[in-house]
């Protein structure tokens, strides 16, 4: 028969908790750095591309960033869309012992950059592009040109 494990005191157990808190805390803090920092903060919204009978539409789901911090550009029919999201800690130090949470219930938002391509298979009339942001989405409107994109069967002989 083996002995039973002794229990830890108490106040052995509460302090342990307390360091694991103020641990989780503080990793969780260097892991936004890094994230607002670009180091391994590449995040992508979601996004929505949706054909239209003379256009393309992108709409891009950004809340939260200014469209200073956003930079679309069209090059050889790739879209091209960046931006980054700031921190609200905009500092980039570690939080003061006194605004530390006790303990994080969910943590989902995402901070850094971001920036994705998206190929395009129609001929995109550039002068007449446009982009606004409303709402917190990026609705960028791209008119088509004459009939490239469509599909076309091609009959093949033998």
């Amino acid at each position: 028969m083996t002995n039973p494990l002794h229990p830890l005191s108490k106040d052995f157990a509460e302090q342990l908790r307390d360091q694991m808190r103020r641990m989780l805390a503080r990793l969780d803090e260097m892991r936004a750095m890094a994230l607002s920092s670009g180091a391994h903060g590449v995040w992508t919204p979601p996004i929505d591309v949706c054909e239209m009978e003379d256009a393309i539409l992108v709409r891009v789901e950004i809340p939260g960033i200014p469209s200073e911090h956003v930079r679309v550009t069209l090059s050889d029919n790739v879209l091209r869309i960046e931006g980054r999201k700031e921190r609200p800690n905009g500092t980039g130090s570690l939080l003061p012992e006194a605004e530390r949470p006790i303990q994080f219930i969910c943590l989902e938002r995402t901070f850094g950059s971001f920036a994705f391509s998206l190929p395009l298979k129609w001929q995109i009339d550039a002068p007449n592009i446009s982009a606004r942001m409303a709402d917190g989405v990026l609705q960028i409107r791209l008119p088509k040109t004459g009939d490239g994109g469509r599909d076309v069967m091609i009959p093949v002989s033998e």
